[in-house]
Parts: C-alpha cells; structure tokens; sequence
C-alpha cells in the first residue's frame, strides 16, 4: 500500500492522556509517507497542546454532535470536503466508523468492535487484557497500513520560558527546578488524598529541603487550598496553567514530577522528566509514563499508598 501524497485522517476524541499517547502511532505514519499530509480530529484543548508540532499538517475540532445522527452527517461532510484516502479510528464509536463509510473513504482502519464492519482494514481490540503499553497497542493499529514497523522518536512543541513569567508573583523562580506535584483527575478513584499530599509535601520540603509546586485544573483549586493553608510557604498553581504552560513547566522547571495516572504524567514524559506514578485502578503495563525515567506505586486504592512509600522512591531519584 503506498498512501504517499494523500490525506490521512486520525480520530482520537478521547482525553489528553489517551490522545498524547497516540502521537508516537501518527508520527510513524507520517514517516512511513514522508509526502502525505496528516490530519488530526481531537478535542480543542489537546490541539492547542499539541499545535505546531512537526508531522500534524491540520487538525479538525471534535464537536460532542458528532456522535449523534445529526452529527453523523456533518463529519461525513466535512471528510468528504477534506478528499481523504485513508481514516485511521484510534478510539472506536460506531459514529466514526459510519461517518468514513458512508464519506466513500478508500482505506478505512480501525478495531473491529461497535459497527467494526463499516471499516475495511481492521484488527481485534485486545486492548483491555493489558498485554502492552497503550502506546504499542497504537503502533500495532496502524502498522495495517506502515510497511516499517517502530516506536518513533518524539520530541514535542513547548513555548519559551518567558511565557511563565506572569507566575512570578506566585512565588515561581524561572532559574530554579522544583519537585511537581499532582494528585488530582477526572476519576475520583485516582484523586490522592488532600491530608496525605500535605503530609508528603511537608517532609519532601523538611528532609530534602526542596521547594515544592502543586499543579492542577481549575476545578481542583478549593482542594488545593486545603493543601495550601498548611504552608506558610507554598507554590500553588492550580488553576493558573494551561496546558501549553505546563509543557514549559516540565521542561525547563521540573527536577521530578509526582503524579497519579494522569494527562500531565503523559505530557512530562514527553521531555524526559523523571516521575513517580501513583497507580490505583489502572495498569502500569499499560498507563505508565513512556519513554522517560520513572518508578510506578501501585496499590489496589490510592489510599493505600502512603506518603513513605513516595518518598524513598523520591530519594532515589535524588541520589
């Protein structure tokens, strides 16, 4: 198959973490067929994250309508708009896959799971027996269409360290790395506990001396509060970053990031930080930071990790 000089559409509409782990699918793609232009359908926020990176020519808005009928005809109206060749369905809906049938896409490559038969280049979808990282469970999706087969190397856009200067009266020194810590999500079964991330900040910042950040989404800033109010000096930035001010956080900032199984894991591991995760009720086979240096703590509930235990993988990371 020879796709050179052609549009090659991925859906990935899931969240920032699924999506960032994608990256390494679409970029061997893209090197596979140097001359094809490479789209990509992704919710707003993970295309601003991830704009002006190097192999992603054009990116189309997910819209929540598009899984339904109405929606349906819409996407099947723009993709036919976009004179695709080949559709590459990363998480499978039965919407997408219609939606490429019905556009007369000529390869359509997906799992062949909710109306898998619309689809003309298809694999089973193993990915809830855990054998592989979420990120070679991709590669082996597209390596359908790729006649080399590899984990491509990655290196991710980032703004420069001056667009972090407004944090400066929060306490953020731009000169300094600090240890990052993040203990929230979407899922409340992953959320560390707020008592526990006080206990953990106050002994990384008495036995190691180190100056601590806590990150976070807007929708965590009263928890975060709690946190804070035991310090009488603290950086706390939840609610002040963007996921673009992140990116530069972890690159230029960042001596360890501790996290649970998040979106910000994925994205420090793009520039190479060390990272502790804290892991609950998904599999570190799967989840784990990729391509970076990075202990894994894993208990049956988060509750169960105790702040000890992150803090002697900590030290290893120190020493």
């Amino acid at each position: 198959m020879n796709l050179n000089q052609s549009k090659i559409l991925f859906i990935r509409s899931d969240r920032l973490g699924e999506f960032l782990l994608s990256l390494y699918a679409i970029k061997l793609v893209k090197e596979n067929y140097p001359q094809s232009k490479i789209l990509v359908l992704a919710r707003k926020d993970n295309i601003e994250v991830t704009r002006g990176i190097d192999f992603i020519d054009e990116f189309i808005e997910y819209k929540k309508d598009f899984e339904s009928l109405k929606g349906v005809i819409s996407l099947v109206k723009i993709l036919k708009s976009k004179k695709l060749k080949c559709v590459v369905v990363l998480n499978p809906k039965k919407e997408f896959h219609l939606a490429s049938f019905l556009a007369r896409v000529p390869v359509r490559v997906g799992y062949d799971r909710k109306w898998g038969f619309c689809l003309n280049k298809k694999i089973e979808d193993k990915k809830y027996l855990n054998n592989m990282h979420e990120v070679e469970y991709n590669i082996e999706l597209v390596s359908l269409i790729c006649n080399k087969k590899y984990i491509p190397q990655l290196e991710f856009p980032c703004d420069g360290l001056n667009t972090l200067s407004f944090l400066c009266k929060k306490g953020l020194d731009l000169r300094k790395k600090y240890i990052i810590v993040h203990p929230f999500s979407s899922n409340p079964h992953k959320i560390y506990p707020s008592l526990q991330t006080s206990i953990l900040i106050r002994k990384i910042k008495e036995i190691y001396k180190k100056e601590v950040i806590l990150i976070g989404s807007q929708e965590f800033f009263s928890y975060s509060c709690e946190i804070e109010k035991n310090f009488s000096n603290f950086i706390n930035l939840c609610g002040l970053t963007s996921l673009r001010n992140l990116c530069t956080l972890f690159k230029y900032n960042c001596e360890v990031l501790i996290s649970v199984d998040s979106g910000p894991m994925h994205l420090a591991s793009f520039f190479k930080n060390k990272i502790i995760g804290l892991f609950s009720i998904s599999s570190p086979k799967r989840w784990a930071p990729f391509g970076t240096q990075s202990l894994v703590i894993k208990r049956d509930k988060i509750t169960d990790i105790k702040p000890q235990d992150i803090l002697t993988a900590l030290l290893d990371f120190l020493n």
